[in-house]
């Protein structure tokens, strides 16, 4: 229910006041350090050995953008590819949060979830070159 502002919600058996929803979005990076969207801030920090390998990302276009249904990322070389939906429900993300949660792709590959994981064909090696991602959403 939107009201004054805000919305109210029922998440787990609670009412609770949020912010509204975002609108869908999508921004093509270019390297900056921040990416200023919707619902919040992302960061891409230089790191080193972790994050998403800065080489590969080079390899095609970069795109920030709102989640769209249907998506699916392997976090490890031992495991089968997850429902991006069934991970963000097992972080205990409400619905406004997950539609609010850039994904990162690299060209038609989802490459990295902010605070969840990076796809293992895009994980930095160890000594490897790579920036790390973190989420920061609007209060």
């Amino acid at each position: 229910i939107a009201h004054d502002g805000a919305e109210i919600g029922w998440y787990r058996g609670r009412v609770v006041v949020h912010a509204p929803t975002t609108a869908p979005f999508a921004v093509v990076w270019h390297g900056a350090p921040e990416v200023h969207l919707p619902g919040g801030i992302l960061t891409f920090d230089p790191a080193y050995g972790e994050g998403i390998a800065s080489a590969t990302l080079a390899l095609a276009p970069v795109t920030v953008r709102s989640r769209e249904g249907g998506e699916r990322i392997r976090l490890a070389a031992n495991r089968p590819r997850h429902a991006v939906k069934k991970l963000l429900q097992r972080a205990s993300l409400t619905v406004w949060q997950r539609q609010a949660l850039p994904l990162v792709w690299c060209g038609d590959e989802l490459a990295a979830i902010p605070g969840i994981g990076v796809d293992i064909a895009f994980q930095a090696a160890a000594d490897e070159k790579g920036l790390r991602l973190t989420w920061r959403p609007t209060p």
